[in-house]
């Protein structure tokens, strides 16, 4: 059955791109400057989007640029993020037509996850994160830890459309934990561009050098750059926990080995049913009905 749903899926997207190849466009991952985790940003269109060449005129270039060095700011001039960059210098956006249009309503178990996985971003060492410009969403931006996605046109100005990003990509490195302070279902109570009450541009002393050591902290993410002397890999980590709440979606990930010793306390003893969710290999796991709700 997915032999036979992934061969579909290819048909439909090559007929989806003819109209969209132009020079300069790339709809697969480039070669890499480096082998080192990185995050790779896609332009993404429903079915029947309008193509505003955002990955060709350097405006979405432009935004992540910006987005990066407000995260070079925001931890005091000491990291930002590693960024996938072609050999050429520049960094590397894919493109990416959906097959389905788009939906204004939930995400209805991450089929965009799923599509993109089959065209072949699935890389354990890297998070894929797209500015979708096609299609309204009732959430400014989703993120768990392997993909991520701004909704452009629900966020507004390039200001929100940056701030947004900032806020998913946290969600990217598995905050909020469970054991970060003030943690509220994945966001943080006090002022932080994590929270959703008081959404300030700081990071905020419970997600940034917060001196817990048995609790993850951004500085020591893999996907930050300088790199942390003892780096942590969000994406075994909360694969590691869906499983244990039970909500891995039809096998194994094989990260069981992978949790850090030094994170291994009474808050993540006990994990409530459901409570994690991971779509690293949703494209070897998933239903063809779990996506019905898309529609061709």
């Amino acid at each position: 059955m997915k032999f036979i749903f992934f061969f579909l899926t290819v048909i439909l997207v090559n007929l989806c791109f003819a109209s969209d190849k132009k020079e300069g466009r790339f709809f697969e991952d480039q070669p890499d400057v480096t082998d080192d985790y990185q995050i790779h940003f896609i332009y993404m269109l429903d079915k029947n989007g309008k193509d505003n060449e955002l990955d060709l005129n350097g405006e979405m270039e432009s935004m992540v640029e910006e987005m990066n060095e407000k995260m070079f700011e925001l931890t005091g001039n000491k990291q930002k993020y590693k960024l996938d960059y072609r050999l050429d210098g520049k960094l590397d956006i894919s493109f990416v037509r959906l097959d389905v249009k788009g939906r204004k309503e939930g995400w209805n178990n991450n089929y965009p996850d799923f599509f993109i996985q089959n065209l072949g971003f699935n890389n354990p060492k890297k998070l894929y994160f797209s500015f979708v410009d096609s299609f309204t969403h009732r959430d400014s931006g989703q993120m768990g830890t392997h993909s991520g996605y701004t909704f452009m046109k629900r966020a507004g100005s390039r200001e929100e459309i940056i701030k947004i990003t900032i806020h998913e990509l946290l969600h990217g490195q598995g905050f909020s934990w469970k054991c970060t302070k003030g943690n509220t279902n994945g966001h943080v109570s006090g002022p932080s561009v994590l929270s959703n009450q008081n959404n300030q541009y700081i990071l905020g002393k419970m997600i940034y050098e917060h001196g817990d050591e048995s609790c993850p902290d951004l500085k020591d993410s893999i996907y930050m750059t300088p790199t942390s002397a003892d780096p942590f890999d969000p994406l075994p980590m909360v694969c590691h926990l869906a499983e244990r709440s039970g909500r891995a979606h039809g096998g194994t990930y094989g990260f069981e080995d992978q949790w850090p010793a030094r994170y291994d306390h009474k808050k993540f003893k006990k994990i409530r049913k459901n409570s994690y969710w991971c779509t690293y290999k949703l494209d070897e796991f998933a239903d063809p009905m779990w996506f019905k709700k898309w529609k061709k």
